[in-house]
């Protein structure tokens, strides 16, 4: 870094600076608000890895690199086994996510939505019965990081809540919605499984 310029905090979803350097690349799934292993493995087994385009250099072409584990907590937690993603052109990795989940985050996107949504402690009581690996401290981070860096943020560009929140924010801040470490997300059209 050049002595008197200040680098933005990457924990910030405006940073322009991306978190050592990591991309990703958001599958959009058609018709699939959640997520196991099988999804997963359908949603790689569509997708033709010469044709993805790295989000780093935007040429088109991938190849299979590595796997990593990641913990999701659904209505039973488990590990997911993620894919990651080498360009043919300029060696960067990325790991293909699907829009069901916030990279970084062991929460759904489906249950980050409704925790953001809640009006009322009923409708908490709720999500934390239906899914009871999740506690009152996932509720608050997510409520926090929500006022923290993403309300304002959507309220001045416009944008609504609904099931179409992912594509939005890939779109417009180059993140999914509520991902708060700074990468950068490339997203890929919908896929149907």
């Amino acid at each position: 870094m050049k002595k008197g310029r200040i680098q933005q905090g990457c924990g910030k979803p405006n940073s322009a600076v991306p978190h050592k350097n990591n991309f990703m690349i958001i599958i959009h799934l058609k018709g699939v608000n959640t997520i196991s292993q099988s999804i997963y493995d359908q949603m790689i087994n569509l997708l033709d890895l010469l044709l993805l385009t790295c989000p780093c250099c935007k040429h088109i072409g991938t190849v299979s690199h590595a796997y990593y584990d990641r913990d999701v907590k659904e209505h039973e937690e488990f590990r997911l086994v993620v894919l990651r993603v080498k360009c043919k052109f300029c060696g960067k990795t990325h790991a293909i996510l699907p829009d069901t989940l916030v990279p970084y985050s062991s929460i759904t996107l489906r249950d980050t939505v409704t925790i953001v949504l809640s009006d009322c402690i009923e409708s908490i009581k709720e999500l934390l019965m239906d899914n009871i690996n999740l506690d009152l401290e996932d509720v608050r981070r997510v409520r926090r990081n929500f006022r923290l860096y993403w309300k304002e943020r959507l309220l001045s560009f416009d944008v609504t809540i609904d099931n179409s929140i992912s594509r939005k924010c890939i779109e417009l801040f180059h993140r999914q919605f509520m991902q708060i470490h700074c990468t950068i997300c490339g997203s890929y059209d919908q896929i149907h499984i």
